[in-house]
């Protein structure tokens, strides 16, 4: 994988998008949220609805609204979105 931009989609957040190598429709979406690196948002296919940008925008902020309200269980958990349909 190697990185393909790093997005300001959030405020005080920073995400990473990384393509595969072999398949350029492969993505790999990871944040840094308010400081806290290493969220891993979404690791798969590009879909062809366009909704990938949007779905990963309203996780990143998921999860910063957690840190906000000071629910440390955000950092233990798998933050991986399985399914942004």
């Amino acid at each position: 994988m190697k990185i393909l931009a790093k997005h300001k989609w959030v405020e005080n957040c920073t995400i990473t998008e990384s393509v595969d190598d072999e398949d350029t429709k492969y993505r790999r979406f990871t944040a840094t949220i308010d400081g806290w690196r290493g969220f891993k948002i979404y690791e798969g296919f590009i879909l062809k609805n366009g909704l990938l940008a949007e779905a990963v925008i309203k996780r990143v902020k998921s999860i910063k609204e957690r840190i906000k309200k000071g629910d440390d269980s955000v950092f233990y958990e798998k933050t991986e979105m399985f399914s942004i349909i």
